[in-house]
């Protein structure tokens, strides 16, 4: 088969929930990853940060969603049913960060999400070709969790996980406005 290469790109989000890529610039991405890169050892409740993330009409997918790290950061706190049913209403995905280190969501998140119907994202967080192997964490982790195949967005025929960013981006350019 024929190697198609998707333009993409984990953007960083502010504490608004807000990127920094000119929004001309994110139009012409097939898909973007938004994940939190700072302010990650609050202990206050992070549920606004993370619904206006996931209400930015740019971010497809929450990357590494608590931004916790074994032995060394906890991740944020969030009402996670709330931030959850948010991006199945707008149809957005969340991450299964399946870096070792990481694991983020786990898996009491991942029936939650589930439950919710949330799309999932399986991402490696690699940095060195030999990481993707970690992806076998991730799917792990979706199916103890029963995840369904197609609401994972890896498994999509690439015309459908381009018609789902399509939309997706589009359906949350008119709820914001």
């Amino acid at each position: 088969g024929k190697l198609i290469v998707l333009r993409s790109i984990e953007m960083n989000l502010d504490l608004r929930g807000e990127g920094d890529m000119e929004p001309k610039s994110l139009r012409q991405l097939d898909l973007v990853l938004g994940a939190f890169h700072s302010s990650l050892r609050r202990t206050d409740d992070q549920t606004e940060r993370y619904l206006r993330a996931i209400r930015n009409p740019h971010v497809h997918i929450l990357g590494h969603p608590r931004g916790r790290i074994y032995n060394y950061r906890l991740g944020l706190a969030a009402d996670w049913s709330r931030v959850f049913a948010e991006a199945a209403r707008l149809d957005k995905a969340v991450e299964i960060d399946c870096y070792p280190d990481r694991q983020d969501l786990n898996l009491a998140l991942l029936k939650l999400a589930k439950q919710e119907g949330v799309r999932v994202s399986l991402g490696t967080d690699a940095h060195h070709a030999w990481q993707f192997e970690f992806i076998e964490l991730g799917l792990a982790a979706a199916l103890k969790t029963r995840i369904p195949p197609e609401r994972i967005v890896n498994f999509l025929p690439l015309s459908d996980l381009l018609r789902w960013s399509s939309s997706t981006t589009k359906k949350n350019r008119v709820s914001r406005a």
